[in-house]
């Protein structure tokens, strides 16, 4: 009976070991499934380029292509197609609240944080991923290592090329394209000259040493090639949204922007003086020629009006004329009549009457005759009488036959 009850306590604490051992197994199996689902299976993004190295082989491959992809329990590196790099003050800008602006100096020692973003493109080809994988290993050694170093440089290299002001006024779209020039292609060869400038605040002339750039061909010569070009890194949109200057330099730029206004301003009036003085001339000038023309048109209408008197003289003249000659004539006829009856025997009373009558006519005749009120007088020579000589000549003649 006791051995009975023996074997099954037995039997029970077997089967229960059992029972628990598969299930600790069981639950050991889910925990490990837990722990290393994320090394099993691994998604990749359309927007994402992931490398995966086997934990057994070692060997690295490369996915391009969207979706999920066997991980086999190895390591897998993301890395973005494309990003955004911030080299910013601004908390907001970027992926971290320090201040990741690049510091610049530039040819007359004045300095200023520059501030802004370049889009980068990781390369095409697996190659050129793998170098990329290989010397950085992720995407932010990409950006700090590589990305912000070249840009670094290109910034440092561009400041020699203008100064503080010309950086903030006539130079700052040169600012921008030097920057993304050398960072895409490599910085500049360089050369120093000394050149002669027009100071239009001193108003003279002085010799000053700048750098310029190494041109062949009209192509800037480079010192090297750029780092992203090498690793097939493409940058794009380069863009500056701040140069703070030191406040040194910021009071300088003022100062330098206020003395250039006031410069211009007096060139400006200078010019406009001179402009003026140039206008009144003209003015006097025209008004002198004005002037003259009105004068001009005054004696041509005085002119006018003499000629026209003239030739209404000389047409009334002509007129009297022919009346003293008309009333001549007339006396002439009279007085030969009355001669004609004279001779032909007339009776003192007869030869009285004759004498009357005469005289009447003649008076009549007179009376007829309409002097002009404008005569124009001989030319003194003897050759041409008058209109006024002619009839004192009728009325002579008149007065000796009376």
């Amino acid at each position: 009976m006791l051995q009975n009850i023996n074997e099954n306590v037995k039997g029970i604490f077997s089967n229960f070991t059992l029972k628990k051992t598969l299930i600790l197994g069981i639950g050991l199996l889910v925990v490990l499934f837990l722990l290393f689902s994320g090394k099993i299976v691994e998604n990749v993004d359309n927007s994402e380029i992931v490398i995966i190295q086997s934990a057994f082989t070692g060997k690295i491959t490369i996915y391009t292509s969207p979706g999920p992809v066997m991980q086999g329990f190895g390591t897998a590196s993301h890395y973005k197609k494309s990003n955004q790099f911030w080299f910013s003050s601004k908390h907001d800008e970027g992926d971290t609240k320090e201040d990741q602006s690049i510091k610049i100096r530039f040819n007359d020692g004045g300095h200023a944080q520059i501030s802004g973003s370049v889009r980068w493109y990781m390369p095409a080809d697996e190659k050129a991923i793998l170098k990329l994988h290989t010397d950085f290993g992720s995407q932010l050694s990409i950006e700090q290592q590589l990305i912000r170093q070249v840009v670094t440089k290109s910034v440092y290299m561009t400041g020699p090329l203008m100064s503080s002001k010309e950086s903030s006024a006539e130079k700052r779209n040169d600012l921008l394209s030097y920057i993304e020039d050398q960072s895409i292609n490599g910085v500049y060869r360089t050369k120093q000259e000394d050149i002669k400038v027009h100071d239009d605040l001193m108003n003279t002339d002085k010799t000053i040493t700048v750098v310029k750039i190494v041109q062949k061909n009209n192509t800037p010569e480079r010192q090297e090639t750029s780092a992203v070009k090498t690793y097939n890194v493409s940058l794009q949109g380069l863009a500056l949204n701040s140069i703070d200057y030191d406040t040194e330099v910021e009071n300088q730029i003022k100062v330098q922007q206020q003395a250039y206004m006031q410069v211009q301003t007096a060139i400006a009036n200078s010019k406009k003086a001179e402009q003026d003085a140039i206008t009144t001339e003209l003015q006097g000038k025209a008004a002198s020629a004005k002037a003259k023309w009105e004068q001009e048109v005054i004696k041509a209408q005085a002119v006018t009006q003499a000629q026209q008197q003239k030739e209404v003289a000389e047409l009334e003249a002509q007129t009297a004329i022919l009346q003293a000659q008309r009333v001549k004539t007339d006396a002439d006829a009279e007085y030969y009549k009355n001669s004609k009856m004279v001779s032909a025997g007339l009776t003192p009373q007869q030869r009285a009457q004759f004498d009357k009558d005469t005289k009447i006519g003649v008076a009549e005749a007179l009376s007829k005759l309409v002097l002009p009120s404008t005569y124009m007088s001989g030319s003194g020579n003897g050759k041409d009488a008058s209109m006024l000589e002619s009839l004192l000549g009728v009325q002579l003649l008149n007065l000796k036959k009376e």
